[in-house]
């Protein structure tokens, strides 16, 4: 099917105010700062809220423990109790000082909070993959509002979200950082997201606030980085996939979530920064990329237009691996686009020692042939100190698993092999094994960093959709395997070839013809910030781009489940 629409559109937007719900007030030790906080409402989401953003690696769900915070004691009564993923991280003597995880707490009255530094979240964030782009960009002629000499460029993902502050006036970006999205506590995918705006009257809103402080908690990093002040920012453009789009705009994405998963709206957009709350810059004027499916994003429309994806020869393919696998092909007969229901587990979600892909992670594993023991290198972003390893990110579960696959530990189902005699091997609460990667006194928690059957098949069904999608694409344009595999995204900005090649991620193709390409969404995003002219041809892409529906073809399940065993020949 061929989806067709019109030119660009102005919208005023409005924020719809949250329903009226038990209210009480943080108040931040020392400085007496107040915060507002629904009984609805973690503490770690009301802290968002209010343009405080606590480290949360785990998204939200009680497994890192890095978002503490601690009760004054004459307030420790009016918080809700002690959940079981506190009390197996903290221990007695943390919980009895009034120590409690962010994510799992509630207020039921009026606290007083103390927020340790370590808590706080800093600028050095996951970054989300470099820009392929050129040093100095073509600046245009002359800024429509020269007051306003830089603009922000914005990659919305359900994961991570990508700042690029940009100086319009020379052609050059002054500054790039990464934040985890704090939408994950509701979710690490998508579907989870909609489900619950479609479930709750005022979820959309919470998870729109969210994106929002988020975007502004960067930005203002950012602009204390560079000296700049926010004032002379007059523009910006936000791509993303079609839901995180529509939470931003504050327009629901329930119908995505059904079958036949049509976007609300398709259209580029534009609109003040003010209307969704965007208070640093509330001038400044927001473009949002088109759509062209449910599916299919503002994110693969930029990724397309930074490649140059349409003027390139048949048989080109550009995949986004992250959360959702986006995959664009060009056909014999033009572009044919299609999604895959990949998951969270290559950027490092739904794995039970997963984290983002910021220093302490485990990004690369090597297991000694002689005695089964795993050596792992750890992301160091900063210089000034050493971190003990924390968890595991997306890249570093893909190395972990190829490893044990190489190995023999992992046979070519995805199951542990009962016969291998580890001390490496144990098992889980729940009788099932797991490969320990780092022993607790060696981590940064205290807690054993491991791989476990889960998590194997997490992996799985990761590759296993996306090696779907691009087969398929091929068999309906055609032809046998791509001509040429652009892989771009924050994943496929650091994945090993032979790691993705071991457990078959892609087709198998000759060498040279698998080229990493960056983060070419937050790429499209720049080069449209800096060439307005450019959102014409991203509304071209997404007119004339075919979408191939999946799930509708008779051939799916079959490849589907061929897909998700390990190559039998990657040794």
């Amino acid at each position: 099917m061929l989806l067709r629409r019109t030119g660009f559109i102005v919208y005023t937007l409005r924020r719809v105010a949250l329903e009226k719900t038990d209210s009480y007030t943080i108040r931040l030790l020392p400085g007496n700062q107040k915060v507002p906080a629904d009984a609805e409402q973690t503490l770690l989401e009301a802290l968002i809220g209010a343009g405080i953003l606590l480290r949360s690696d785990c998204g939200g769900k009680g497994l890192c423990g890095k978002c503490l915070i601690r009760i004054s004691d004459e307030t420790r009564k009016q918080v809700s109790p002690v959940s079981k993923e506190e009390a197996a991280l903290l221990g007695e003597t943390d919980i009895r000082e009034g120590y409690r995880l962010a994510c799992k707490a509630t207020a039921t009255g009026d606290i007083a909070v103390e927020i340790s530094a370590h808590s706080r979240l800093t600028p050095e964030v996951g970054q989300k993959g470099p820009t392929l782009l050129p040093k100095i960009l073509s600046a245009p002629a002359g800024p429509g509002n020269p007051s306003c000499p830089y603009g922000l460029a914005v990659d919305l993902g359900t994961t991570t979200i990508a700042l690029y502050l940009c100086d319009l006036s020379n052609g050059a970006v002054a500054a790039t950082l990464s934040v985890r999205n704090p939408q994950a506590m509701f979710g690490d995918d998508v579907m989870s997201r909609i489900g619950t705006i479609a479930r709750q009257d005022n979820a959309l809103q919470r998870l729109q606030k969210m994106a929002v402080k988020a975007i502004e908690w960067g930005l203002e990093a950012l602009c204390h980085s560079t000296g700049i002040n926010p004032k002379n920012i007059g523009t910006s453009v936000v791509v993303g996939n079609s839901a995180m789009i529509h939470i931003l705009v504050g327009e629901s994405p329930a119908s995505i979530g059904v079958y036949p998963y049509d976007p609300g709206f398709v259209e580029a957009r534009t609109f003040k920064a003010k209307t969704i709350g965007l208070t640093l810059i509330p001038s400044a004027e927001i473009h949002t990329l088109p759509l062209v499916a449910g599916f299919l994003g503002a994110d693969i429309v930029a990724a397309a237009l930074a490649t140059a994806l349409d003027e390139r020869p048949v048989g080109t393919m550009l995949v986004d691996v992250g959360t959702n696998g986006e995959v664009m092909l060009v056909g014999r007969s033009g572009l044919l686009a299609t999604s895959c229901a990949t998951g969270p587990a290559f950027e490092g979600a739904t794995i039970r020692h997963g984290m983002q892909a910021i220093s302490g992670a485990i990004d690369k594993v090597k297991i000694d042939a002689h005695n089964g023991g795993a050596t792992c290198s750890v992301l160091q972003n900063q210089s000034h100190t050493v971190t003990r390893p924390s968890g595991i990110c997306g890249t570093g579960v893909v190395s972990a698993v190829a490893e044990l696959f190489r190995a023999g530990i992992v046979s070519k189902e995805g199951k542990f092999n009962h016969g291998i005699d580890s001390g490496h091997i144990r098992l889980d609460e729940n009788g099932m094994p797991e490969y320990v990667l780092v022993p607790a006194e060696d981590a940064q928690t205290r807690q054993a960093i491991t791989l476990t059957q889960k998590d194997v098949r997490a992996i799985q069904l990761a590759k296993g959709a996306l090696l779907t999608g691009l087969e398929l694409l091929c068999h309906h344009s055609g032809l046998d395997r791509p001509r040429q595999l652009l892989v771009a995204g924050a994943f496929g900005s650091y994945i090993d070839k032979d790691d993705a090649g071991t457990i078959g991620m892609f087709p198998l193709l000759p060498e040279g013809a698998i080229d990493v390409v960056g983060n070419a969404a937050g790429a499209g995003a720049i080069l449209t910030l800096f060439d307005p002219e450019l959102r014409r041809k991203a509304q071209d892409i997404a007119d004339k781009t075919t979408v191939l529906d999946l799930a509708s073809l008779p051939e799916f399940q079959d490849t589907f489940l061929r897909s998700l065993s390990f190559p039998a020949d990657s040794d």
